[in-house]
């Protein structure tokens, strides 16, 4: 139905599906430690050292993008800190300082580069995604239990899986990285808008179809990886809550 542009649009499907997986995830965990702890600070705490490698990916692409762009930019700090009368936390910062909106739209979009660029090499390079997809491709349904299966068998697999769990968690660009890219994309839009209606749909070779959709395919592997994961580790947080309220009577 939706033709060439098929692996483009499971990609930005993938994408919200992720984002949603990651404030359900979130949100669930925090209620999970207030039922088990009672104590907010505790519980931030607890929650900062879980996603501690995702938070050093995080701000670490921060600083890596604003010295490619060549902007000054502080080490980053971690730890979690509430910040504002609004109480929001923050798990790490850099400084960045001043700079044009293009710049500092890409250094706010860095931390999802920078942990897709992560989860791939895990998903490629160790656990063998590659692979996986390949047996799906030329087996089906046995492709996918063989792969899985031999999946299971790397070394340390369970804490590549938390690797990826945590990268995944914290990738997402925070609000005040949304603040810098959103008028970036608000502009862009509005420029594309502009020009289909002076110009009309534009039309587009089939070589950069492809290419637009090699990339979207590489991209999607990625975040059917981290997916996956995510749902793993929802299952079994779902069922951690489930059995706490069960327990405590709601």
């Amino acid at each position: 139905m939706l033709g060439p542009w098929t692996p483009f649009f499971i990609l930005v499907v993938t994408l919200l599906t992720l984002l949603w997986a990651q404030r359900w995830i979130t949100r669930n965990l925090q209620e999970l430690g207030m039922r088990w702890l009672n104590d907010p600070d505790v519980v931030l705490i607890l929650y900062f050292v879980a996603v501690l490698p995702g938070v050093v990916v995080h701000e670490l692409s921060h600083w890596l993008m604003a010295k490619v762009l060549f902007v000054r930019v502080s080490w980053p700090k971690l730890g979690p800190v509430q910040r504002g009368q609004s109480r929001r936390v923050s798990l790490g910062s850099v400084r960045v300082g001043k700079v044009d909106r293009w710049r500092a739209g890409l250094i706010g979009v860095a931390p999802l580069l920078g942990g897709t660029a992560v989860i791939l090499l895990i998903g490629h390079l160790v656990l063998g995604v590659g692979e996986l997809a390949e047996g799906m491709g030329e087996q089906g349904a046995g492709g996918i239990l063989d792969g899985l299966g031999q999946m299971a068998q790397v070394a340390d697999f369970w804490l590549w899986l938390y690797l990826i769990f945590s990268v995944a968690n914290a990738m997402v660009p925070s609000e005040s990285d949304m603040a810098t890219v959103r008028p970036v994309v608000i502009f862009l839009g509005i420029v594309a808008a502009v020009l289909l209606i002076v110009t009309g749909v534009p039309s587009i070779s089939l070589e950069t179809v492809q290419t637009v959709n090699g990339i979207a395919g590489f991209l999607t592997s990625a975040f059917v990886l981290t997916l996956a994961v995510n749902l793993l580790f929802m299952a079994l947080i779902g069922l951690m809550l489930w059995v706490t309220r069960w327990w405590q009577g709601g």
